[in-house]
């Protein structure tokens, strides 16, 4: 059963990074062109997904077995990518939020832009635990051959 949800989980995070960034740019476009900015002005909070993606890509070149076999960190990945799939749904499609409805633009940014910092905090804290998670791995199998070697 373990197994069942950890291929679950690993292959839905993929789905829920893709979609999590997609509304995370689009609100961010929209946001911009309201404001009259470019777009370069934006890269400084795409750079936690962009980092992520790189982890994500090296997990699965040097098919991390740390990352890919932890329900844990698979459900946290989830749960993380979810909520900035329903921040950003909600700053979209909730109609009754007051600036929502009063400006007209569709989106309510201030609401997504009081989420941005949270956002920023969750993406690095699963790139920082990846990382974590890939090196503890190594460091596991090295007490093992070493322990084998004893024998």
């Amino acid at each position: 059963m373990k197994k069942i949800f950890n291929i679950l989980f690993y292959g839905l995070k993929f789905l829920l990074f893709i979609a999590a960034f997609g509304l995370t740019l689009f609100i961010f476009v929209r946001m911009n062109m309201r404001l009259e900015k470019s777009i370069v002005s934006v890269l400084p909070e795409l750079i936690p997904f962009v980092v992520l993606l790189i982890i994500f890509i090296i997990n699965m070149l040097f098919k991390q077995t740390g990352i890919t076999k932890n329900l844990f960190y698979n459900l946290t990945c989830c749960l993380v990518l979810g909520t900035i799939i329903f921040v950003c749904y909600r700053a979209i499609f909730d109609t009754n939020m007051v600036l929502n409805g009063k400006y007209g633009y569709g989106v309510d940014f201030n609401y997504f832009d009081n989420f941005v910092a949270y956002i920023k905090i969750m993406l690095y804290g699963l790139a920082i635990a990846d990382i974590l998670f890939m090196f503890k791995e190594k460091e596991k199998n090295n007490k093992e051959s070493k322990k084998l070697e004893r024998a």
